[in-house]
This record gives structure tokens, sequence and C-alpha cells, in this order.
């Protein structure tokens, strides 16, 4: 009754997709999703560009926090691999929000967030925090001038998605570049790619896992 799908007729990951209707019981009434991303690859889909999500967390409020303006980039850096070795933000949101510009652009292969207040909500829903992990993390200042500072970080990371099924990703590697503002200091944009395509990633979320707890 709460999640359709499990007594639907057999379908493919595409078409559960598009089919809100199969997802859960609050979704039933949604219409089919006509998205890019989720038409057939054969039919010229323009795979690059992520999901905007933003409209999802439009009520996100700002975060109060006084911002650390006119950091050098290599303080900036470091702080940075400390919110990823220690905080593991990209999986928690456990981030230092003094750090970024509030309309900082978050995007990665399949998401794309304008906000840092609806960056981090968003990510509150994604992983648990007790069954994931972020390794082998590595950050380096790669321009830095007159002009715009860029930083870049390097990790592995896996872990385990908050949905019901408990669906649990493989470790994959990703580099995020900074886009640090010349004026006050503070990440503009963070792009962050993988090296695992955006369809394994969608795959691994719709695959069941455990769902025993340890």
């Amino acid at each position: 009754e709460f999640f359709p799908f499990i007594s639907a007729p057999r379908f493919t990951l595409r078409q559960f997709a598009r089919t809100p209707a199969l997802w859960f019981q609050f979704t039933a009434d949604w219409e089919e999703l006509d998205w890019p991303l989720l038409q057939d690859p054969s039919e010229g889909a323009p795979w690059r560009s992520p999901f905007e999500w933003g409209f999802l967390w439009g009520g996100a409020p700002a975060d109060p926090a006084p911002k650390s303006i006119g950091l050098a980039p290599a303080d900036l850096a470091a702080a940075l691999a400390r919110d990823l070795s220690e905080g593991r933000y990209i999986l928690t949101g456990n981030l230092t929000s003094s750090l970024f510009a509030d309309d900082c652009r978050f995007v990665d292969p399949n998401n794309a967030v304008d906000g840092l207040s609806r960056y981090r909500q968003a990510l509150g829903f994604l992983f648990e925090p007790t069954r994931s992990q972020l390794d082998n993390v590595h950050v380096r200042v790669v321009a830095a001038g007159s002009g715009r500072a860029t930083i870049e970080a390097t990790y592995v990371a896996s872990g385990e998605l908050k949905l019901p099924w408990r669906p649990k990703i493989s470790p994959w590697s990703g580099k995020i570049s900074y886009d640090v503002s010349p004026v006050t200091g503070l990440v503009v944009a963070q792009t962050d790619v993988w090296n695992i395509t955006r369809f394994d990633a969608i795959r691994q979320t719709f695959t069941p896992g455990s769902t025993s707890r340890r």
C-alpha cells in the first residue's frame, strides 16, 4: 500500500523512474515524468544535464552564520579539507556555512541546487550518516591570484541512502572543483564529478539493499 512498486507488474528501471505512481502512496496521483534524462538514449536524450532540484527546497531559511570574508585560498582549502574529512559534508550536510556564499551553486552529475541552505536541506534527506564513509580526502589550491581562485578536492565515498529499501551505493571516486570569489574569498560554485556514470548511480539508488540493521 505504501510502496506501490512492490505489487506492480514487472517494469524497467527507466519506467520506474518515469512513473511516480510506482514510487510511494503519496505520489500515486503524480503525472508521468517527461524529463530528458529519463528518455531512452537511442532517442537522443541530452544525458549531460543534471536535475535541477531547487524547486523542492524553496522554503529553506538562509543560514544566519556570519561569513569568513577574506580568507586566503590556502586557509580556505584547509577548512574545506576538515569539512570533508571530519564532517563528510557531501554526505551529511555538516559543513562550515561561513565558507560558502548564500547563493552558491552546487552541481554533481545527477543534481544541481542553487543556494547554500537548499543544498544542506537536500543532503539531509540522502545518506544515512552512520552507515556512510568518506575517505582518501586530498585538497589543494590549483589557481590563485588577482582572478578567481580555484580549489580542488578528491575523495572516495560510499554509503547507504535514507530510503525504505536501504539501497547501498558502492565506493566511488569524486573530484570537486570550488570556484572562489576574488572579492569575498567565499566559495561561489561547487562542481563534483564522479568516476561512475549517472545511470549507474540511479541504478544503485533503486536497487534494494539489506533491511536489517546492525
